[in-house]
């Protein structure tokens, strides 16, 4: 009887954690399904986002090549003793890419928000790998459309920008610098239950004011810094969970310096440190709420030495890990 041998990492399906693929149809209750958003058409920095979901699936090849490694199928975190393991049993799928229009925007949120709104309506967790961050306008929109009218949803945005600016005079209301903007006008999620956790550097007058007036929880860097990355985060929680039943999470890879990620649209200088984020994700993980997430604006063309979407990868990873690997 033929048996495929371990393949390296270079080589064999550039799924996520080389899961097997699947549609939204065939996804189970407490399954991981990851799901590729290729676009970047309302970016307005350097182009590129639309090659992430790709990157960031080859980038888990090389955590999931040691887990098969393995004699047991188990790595150990040397910091910590936590172990993950291979994950079995469908406990993670791949959906592959989501059907998107380049030239017709309406036609590419469509899209989105009707898989996230089947994938969390058969209770399963939607990892959404973009892309540039306004594929969280219609993704939200869809996690909210499962969860049914009337259900309060919290929101958490792991990034150094606030995403709050209005229409721009050359990319109009739909621009991955409104996201956040867009998402308030729908009043699915109320302003005290939006938090930002990350901001660093400058913002717009107008974004910072409606951040404060509207009462919205704001975790600078410097605080991320003072505080630790997991009180930090167990903020940002307590905020955007506060009479709400359900979270979803946005993480921005321009949350973390450009040094150290620099396949991002825009340059960052000043932002959180990978330990950093890894331990967020590690925090937020625990978090039973969690009913989706994205990981936005990985730009691997403009990073040849692969560490943003490496950085990307493992950050879902440690996000998923207590739902999939454990």
């Amino acid at each position: 009887m033929y048996t495929r041998e371990l393949l390296p990492s270079f080589a064999g399906v550039s799924s996520f954690l080389r899961a097997p693929w699947g549609t939204a149809r065939q996804v189970r209750p407490g399954a991981v399904a990851v799901l590729g958003a290729p676009h970047d058409a309302t970016s307005s920095a350097r182009q590129g986002a639309r090659y992430g979901p790709k990157a960031i699936r080859e980038a888990s090849a090389d955590f999931v090549y040691d887990l098969q490694a393995s004699e047991t199928h188990t790595l150990v975190d040397i910091e910590t003793g936590k172990q993950l393991r291979l994950p079995t049993g469908g406990k993670v799928v791949d959906l592959g890419d989501a059907p998107l229009y380049p030239l017709s925007l309406a036609r590419s949120m469509a899209s989105l928000r009707n898989i996230a709104a089947q994938v969390v309506h058969r209770g399963a967790f939607l990892v959404a790998l973009g892309g540039d961050a306004f594929i969280t306008y219609p993704l939200l929109q869809g996690v909210a459309r499962a969860l049914g009218q009337g259900a309060a949803l919290g929101y958490i945005q792991v990034s150094s920008q606030f995403n709050l600016a209005d229409a721009d005079a050359a990319w109009g209301k739909n621009w991955h610098g409104a996201t956040a903007r867009r998402l308030l006008e729908l009043d699915l999620v109320k302003p005290q239950n939006m938090a930002f956790l990350g901001v660093s550097g400058y913002a717009l007058a107008e974004e910072w004011e409606l951040a404060q007036a509207k009462g919205m929880k704001v975790v600078t860097v410097e605080a991320v810094g003072k505080l630790g990355a997991t009180r930090a985060a167990e903020e940002a929680v307590a905020a955007a969970g506060a009479g709400c039943g359900a979270i979803y999470l946005s993480v921005d890879i321009g949350a973390v310096d450009t040094g150290y990620a620099p396949g991002r649209g825009e340059v960052v200088i000043g932002g959180m440190t990978p330990r950093e984020l890894l331990e967020t994700m590690r925090a937020l993980s625990k978090v039973t709420t969690l009913r989706a997430m994205d990981m936005v604006e990985v730009a691997p063309t403009v990073d040849p030495s692969g560490r943003a979407q490496r950085l990307a990868a493992e950050a879902v990873i440690e996000l998923i890990s207590p739902r999939a690997l454990a």
